[in-house]
């Protein structure tokens, strides 16, 4: 027989063993060879009917092999396009990011999930359910939104990539809007102020971190992972080359992933010097040498930054009552202090860590106080110096014999000297006539 265009030759059982060369059963094969023509014929012989007249055929056998795996095939389709699997799918492929950051995107998928479903087909998602759904929570706020949102597009162009990208449901949902804040520098008034009521209030070991943050401009998760070995005071520089972030965790490099020199004031030396009786000759407990700042509380480095700002920075504000600010604001305070005072802010920019385009960005408003109201005078040359009379100006002295004038009736008044209320001229024959709206 012939089947799917190809020539078949299969051997017809009764029961367990092959029909046996007889006139009857030769008579019974014919008829069941005309049968399966006719339904092939007809379109009615599939595989399953072709298992059922050859059980024991190899095609029937690798036929039903091949169904088995394409059900299970099927299946893991199934199970893979559920958006539960689809954000496990995304956050497994992050593996190669950074501790804190794979657990910022591990709290967005379970947010996600817990919104969607687990079990939730990828395909029921449209851009209204999805919109809806955003829609709908209450956010704690616009940047909280936008955050959650990175995770989100991010499992979807997973699904949909390529061709199918337009397809995608997050295609027309935007961020929110979000207002940048300005940088909150202090002042070096308030800088020395608050230096001084920690040196009466606190160990000598919390004055020293700060002290070297006002005079470093370092980020806190750099200055908290410094180590002696990094300081040079031979040239006066200490090296960043690593930061310690997410629980304690540490990595090389800086925010950028680049190593830098930050070259050390008196001030910032001074606050080494203080700290060298605690932790110049110490080690840790897996002998490695110490930390240069530590905890005055447990004699040991600082975990984070958070310890710094709830028990010294706020207390020392609000005991000065000085506006509350991030503690992050001794960095600010370097750069904008520095600009001030006219240092150039390429410097600046090499120092704190910045590129030079992202520091004129951020702390532009603080230049001009550098030089004293020198560009001003200078664009103010620069405007008058041959510009001709395009207005005439009158003199000021003569505005109060104006109003006096303007007082008068208009037949006694000249139509110029009128300097109050809105003229409306309107299209007549008459060149005197005037609407005064007073």
């Amino acid at each position: 027989m012939v089947y799917q265009g190809l020539p078949r030759r299969e051997t017809l059982r009764l029961g367990a063993a092959s029909i046996a060369t007889t006139a009857a059963k030769l008579k019974y094969a014919h008829r069941v060879a005309a049968e399966i023509r006719w339904r092939i014929a007809q379109g009615l012989f599939d595989d399953a009917s072709y298992a059922e007249y050859f059980p024991d055929s190899q095609v029937a056998l690798a036929r039903e092999e091949a169904a088995r795996k394409a059900q299970v095939s099927t299946h893991l389709e199934v199970q893979a396009s559920t958006f539960g699997a689809l954000a496990k799918l995304w956050l497994a492929s992050k593996g190669k990011l950074e501790a804190a950051t794979r657990d910022q995107y591990a709290t967005a998928v379970r947010f996600w999930t817990s919104m969607f479903g687990a079990d939730t087909p990828v395909v029921a998602l449209t851009h209204g359910v999805v919109a809806a759904r955003l829609g709908a929570h209450a956010w704690k706020s616009a940047k909280n939104h936008n955050n959650y949102l990175i995770a989100l597009r991010g499992i979807f162009a997973l699904e949909y990539r390529g061709r199918q990208a337009l397809d995608s449901p997050m295609v027309g949902i935007e961020n929110m809007p979000v207002v940048k804040k300005l940088p909150d520098p202090l002042s070096g008034a308030e800088r020395d102020t608050i230096l001084a009521d920690m040196a009466r209030h606190y160990d000598p070991r919390v004055v020293a971190y700060f002290q070297f943050m006002f005079f470093t401009g370092m980020r806190p998760e750099e200055a908290i992972a410094l180590r002696w070995s990094d300081i040079d005071l031979r040239c006066g520089t200490a090296r960043v080359q690593r930061v310690r972030t997410f629980r304690g965790s540490e990595r090389d490099g800086s925010k950028t992933h680049a190593e830098r020199d930050v070259d050390l004031v008196s001030s910032a030396i001074d606050a080494l010097s203080a700290m060298r009786p605690y932790t110049s000759l110490k080690r840790d407990a897996d002998g490695r040498e110490a930390d240069v700042f530590e905890n005055p509380v447990t004699g040991c480095a600082w975990h984070d930054e958070r310890s710094q700002r709830e028990n010294y920075w706020h207390p020392c504000l609000k005991r000065l009552g000085i506006r509350q600010r991030r503690s992050y604001c001794t960095r600010h305070t370097y750069c904008t202090v520095a600009l001030m005072g006219g240092v150039n802010p390429a410097y600046i920019a090499a120092q704190a860590g910045h590129s030079p385009k992202m520091l004129l960005e951020v702390y532009t408003r603080w230049i001009p106080g550098a030089d004293g109201g020198a560009e001003k005078r200078r664009l103010v040359m620069a405007m008058g110096a041959n510009s001709s009379q395009i207005l005439p100006i009158r003199p000021l002295q003569g505005l109060a014999g104006d109003r006096e004038k303007a007082g008068k009736s208009l037949r006694d008044n000249d139509l110029p000297a009128l300097d109050v209320g809105r003229r409306d001229w309107t299209r007549t024959n008459d060149p005197h006539h005037v609407k005064v709206v007073l």
